[in-house]
């Protein structure tokens, strides 16, 4: 009897194939705008996720504070090396601890220039930062001991100084308002691309720490001009547990009651990820809902052609009760009608939203996510709807009395 029934369904369907299509349409454009939206939503969450582990596994960047204390003072100060010490020496489990100076600069090599990030850094920064070396090599120790004149790059400083010429071995040079410098290139950092606040990570250059200090620095006569730390905590390890640590260290070196607000700030980059990504799951979320909307669209179109198809065929439909078919049977042929042509349309759906998801992912360049959970809940769902809103005009057509039936004009 079902068997029949489909052969039925598809019999009906191509009689009419135009008028069938038009009524998937809104089935297949539910189904795919679910998908799609989903799936742009977990290829953006997978870029968060990206962006934030190029900076590293499970960092805390502390910072000068930018806010004010109650009589309007700026509580901005910089951390030293004894701060810097007595936070390695204290609290357990940093895998690496870089200081580091960090301000911008105007870089020239010939008739090429432009202005980038510079960072004065010890040898931890390449660990606490997941950097690896494209080209050339990381600073030697007696480097970072003289506070050599030397500097690694970042891969958009080299395509925007050098071009395809060799840096190595290069003298560039480096200014802005606290003083200059002519450095040697000794290294190009491998590209790592957007950061997390969409930043470009390979905008930059680095010094050794000393070096920095000394010619770019606030007070060059001071190795007290750190205005960041990057710690790379080991895996495993709380952060917020560490954030709460490293707080009480500091205030207790600066004298800080832990009740007023201290003057330098933690930033969490775990916790950055996990905000980020709760938000644009809600996001997703609202997106998918509002695309589903769609597809409860599609299904009251279902209904209204169904409906129109009853009227059409109400003498086919007196002819078979007339000759002994059974209200049941009646109502599953035009109950399977309505799930053919609803699942059609979810199948179809399904096939555009892959493409249209690869095509967008593309477009603004994120991760392609597609998900088959989501293609087949989509699906099962467009299914769903064909029973939902087909079942009304199945059953109206299975209530008809064979004699009006077949009297109808």
């Amino acid at each position: 009897m079902i068997f029949n029934a489909f052969l039925l369904a598809f019999r009906q369907i191509s009689r009419n194939p135009l008028r069938a299509f038009l009524t998937m349409l809104g089935i297949i454009i539910g189904t795919g705008s679910v998908i799609v939206m989903i799936s742009l939503g977990n290829g953006t969450t997978q870029q968060i996720k990206d962006n934030i582990a190029s900076l590293g596994s499970n960092i805390l960047i502390l910072t000068p504070s930018r806010g004010l204390d109650t009589s309007g003072q700026s509580l901005r100060r910089y951390f030293n090396q004894q701060e810097v010490d007595l936070i390695r020496d204290r609290v357990y489990g940093i895998r690496a601890l870089s200081p580091m100076g960090e301000g911008s600069a105007l870089i020239q090599y010939k008739q090429n220039s432009k202005e980038t990030a510079t960072y004065g850094v010890i040898g931890e920064y390449f660990i606490a930062g997941n950097w690896s070396m494209a080209e050339g090599r990381e600073f030697r120790d007696d480097e970072y001991k003289s506070g050599a004149n030397v500097c690694i790059i970042g891969d958009s400083v080299k395509n925007a100084l050098f071009k395809n010429s060799d840096p190595l071995g290069a003298k560039i040079k480096v200014g802005n308002k606290e003083g200059s410098i002519i450095c040697e290139c000794v290294g190009v950092l491998a590209a790592k691309g957007q950061g997390a606040m969409g930043n470009d990570q390979d905008d930059v250059i680095v010094f050794p720490l000393k070096s920095y200090l000394r010619t770019l620095g606030r007070e060059k006569t001071s190795i007290n001009n750190i205005n960041r730390i990057t710690i790379s905590l080991e895996d495993g390890i709380d952060s917020k547990q560490k954030t709460q640590e490293i707080k009480q260290v500091l205030n207790e070196i600066r004298n800080i009651d832990n009740s007023k607000s201290s003057n330098f700030e933690i930033i969490d980059t775990k916790q950055i990820e996990e905000t980020l990504e709760s938000t644009t799951k809600m996001l997703t979320l609202f997106l998918g809902t509002i695309a589903g909307v769609s597809l409860i669209v599609g299904g009251i179109g279902i209904m209204n052609i169904m409906l129109v198809s009853v009227t059409e065929r109400t003498k086919e439909i007196g002819t078979r009760l007339a000759i002994g078919a059974l209200e049941n049977e009646v109502l599953l042929q035009f109950l399977i009608e309505a799930i053919v042509i609803s699942s059609f349309g979810g199948l179809i759906g399904v096939v555009l939203s892959f493409i249209i998801s690869f095509a967008l992912a593309n477009a603004f360049e994120l991760p392609f996510v597609y998900s088959i959970s989501v293609a087949i809940i989509a699906f099962l769902f467009s299914a769903f709807i064909g029973i939902l809103f087909g079942y009304l005009p199945a059953k109206r057509a299975s209530k008809l009395n064979p004699i009006d039936a077949l009297r109808h004009e």
